[in-house]
């Protein structure tokens, strides 16, 4: 009984993030009322409310689970030398953006949350920082400078790569990212 509950509870918290995604294309969470989000979801209100406050909780669930994700990836390559590292992630980070190109498309757009777009730029600035710490030829406000330039170009490079239906390999993205940003 416990797991038949636990795939009803899966399914329709998976329902409601995909329909608050499809609307979030078009417009901004705020304007999202929870009634069009219901139905977009088909799912009754009472059901809506029994998983969430309000439209901004699946919002929440769904950042978290980024943020979550992208603290993995960049965990698993902490002691790799920074070019070798630097290079998985991207490779890592882009699988992830082309097996949820909706919701990336939404997280990193203007309809998205900017408080989880700081955080995410946050987090990996800071691991970032680290991975050239031992970088003396430059000093650190230097390097947030450069590290924070080149985080904006590919967040902008990855919004056009998706824009563009990915058009070209991911492979050949993620290389791009990385002459881009390395630090010679």
């Amino acid at each position: 009984m416990e797991t038949k509950q636990n795939r009803k509870v899966q399914y329709t918290k998976r329902v409601l993030t995909e329909a608050l995604v499809n609307l979030m294309q078009e417009r901004s969470v705020a304007d999202i009322s929870i009634k069009e989000l219901c139905a977009a979801a088909d799912v009754n209100r009472s059901t809506f409310y029994a998983h969430y406050k309000d439209q901004y909780g699946i919002l929440q669930e769904l950042e978290d689970v980024a943020i979550e994700t992208t603290e993995q990836i960049i965990g698993k390559y902490t002691l790799q030398p920074s070019k070798i590292a630097l290079l998985q992630i991207i490779k890592e980070s882009l699988d992830l953006t082309a097996g949820n190109v909706n919701w990336t498309r939404v997280l990193l757009s203007e309809q998205g949350d900017i408080h989880f777009q700081r955080k995410l730029f946050s987090l990996i600035l800071k691991n970032e920082m680290t991975r050239f710490k031992n970088d003396e030829q430059i000093d650190d406000i230097t390097k947030e400078y450069y590290l924070t330039f080149g985080l904006n170009g590919s967040v902008a490079l990855i919004q056009h790569w998706i824009k563009n239906g990915m058009n070209i390999p991911k492979e050949k993205l993620a290389r791009m990212l990385l002459k881009l940003n390395r630090q010679d």
